[in-house]
């Protein structure tokens, strides 16, 4: 196996072969999601994990191995996501139909989701809400913010646990009765 198959070295592609496998890694990811910003965190993510397996430079179909590596980070992605984008004519839409059990329920998750968020730095509510409400990716937060990619992704993760835990603490991970 030549150096060109190290996902390390795809960034760069000079490697026709290289090049055809991260073109067809990346047909498979954005073919498993239809957000070219979640395809593009899922390419980079997939490309990071694989390139620290020791194990990389002696597989048969690195191709293979990194589509098995791409579906389980969009799982991870998928679990842990919150949504991206708010569309809130189509949430205004939504909630018309609901019941005011729903609406009242909603509403108070809501409230209690900027409290959480109004005890957060600011800079780290502004790095949530970049991503998670307008969806931003995080090259484009850390120019934004003049931030490292390293240090936004720390700021979402945090975010995210603490979101997650006051959420769990006040019982809101619970669906509605």
């Amino acid at each position: 196996m030549n150096e060109s198959n190290s996902p390390a070295d795809w960034q760069g592609i000079t490697d026709p072969a290289a090049v055809q496998s991260r073109s067809a890694l990346k047909a498979f990811i954005r073919g498993l999601t239809n957000d070219p910003v979640v395809a593009e965190d899922v390419l980079q993510e997939t490309l990071l994990r694989t390139s620290k397996s020791v194990r990389f430079a002696e597989l048969e179909n690195p191709l293979a191995y990194m589509i098995t590596v791409a579906k389980s980070v969009l799982y991870d992605f998928q679990r842990k996501a919150v949504p991206n984008a708010v569309d809130w004519q189509n949430e205004e839409l939504e909630a018309a139909n609901d019941s005011p059990e729903t609406h009242y329920h909603n509403a108070s998750k809501l409230a209690f989701i900027e409290t959480v968020l109004a005890q957060m730095s600011p800079l780290r509510r502004e790095v949530f809400v970049l991503r998670r409400v307008d969806g931003m990716s995080r090259d484009d937060i850390a120019a934004a913010l003049d931030l490292s990619v390293e240090a936004v992704k720390k700021h979402l993760t945090r975010a995210m646990v603490e979101l997650t835990l006051k959420l769990e603490e006040a019982g809101w991970t619970e669906s509605p009765e």
